[in-house]
């Protein structure tokens, strides 16, 4: 499924994570979408996390209650064709973004927690956590580094189309 926003962001490998990041806060506290992140390889995949995790702490605002009064975000990787204007087409990861409430706890007690490094196989990760979700287990990816990063952003945007038919959203 394609997700077309008008409300994108163009990520590059040396684009501000703190700057897309106060955008990103500032949308997701207004009555407005959060933008999608619009990536084109490891570096700038690598930003856009950054500024989404960055844009997580600043929404992380608790009132007396010890509540969140703002929303959470959620990503929603999908696979892109980007033209350059020519003939030739760029592939590249639209991070869409998503508002919704903040989970009172991050536990992973019925889950599992997989390590992505550079050189894992996308392919072969996007099944470990589409045979993960299937059993109704929730996973969390540990990735340090842009080239691990791109490989765990890219095994989700997998795992998500092998999960579609099943009515399974992966975020």
């Amino acid at each position: 499924m394609l997700f077309r926003s008008h409300n994108t962001t163009k990520m590059g490998g040396s684009t501000s994570s703190r700057d897309v990041a106060a955008q990103i806060a500032a949308q997701a506290r207004a009555a407005v979408d959060p933008p999608t992140l619009q990536c084109i390889g490891p570096q700038s995949i690598n930003q856009g996390l950054k500024a989404v995790c960055i844009a997580r702490t600043y929404l992380q605002q608790s009132d007396e209650s010890g509540e969140s009064s703002h929303p959470d975000l959620v990503i929603y990787p999908e696979f892109i064709k980007i033209s350059d204007g020519g003939e030739e087409e760029l592939s590249g990861v639209n991070l869409r973004l998503s508002k919704r409430a903040r989970r009172t706890t991050t536990d992973v007690k019925d889950g599992r927690t997989l390590k992505v490094g550079n050189s894992t196989d996308a392919k072969s990760l996007a099944g470990a956590i589409a045979n993960c979700t299937r059993e109704g287990s929730r996973v969390d990816l540990t990735a340090i580094g842009a080239g691990s990063v791109n490989q765990a952003i890219k095994a989700i945007a997998i795992a998500r189309q092998y999960v579609e038919e099943e009515a399974i959203d992966l975020c």
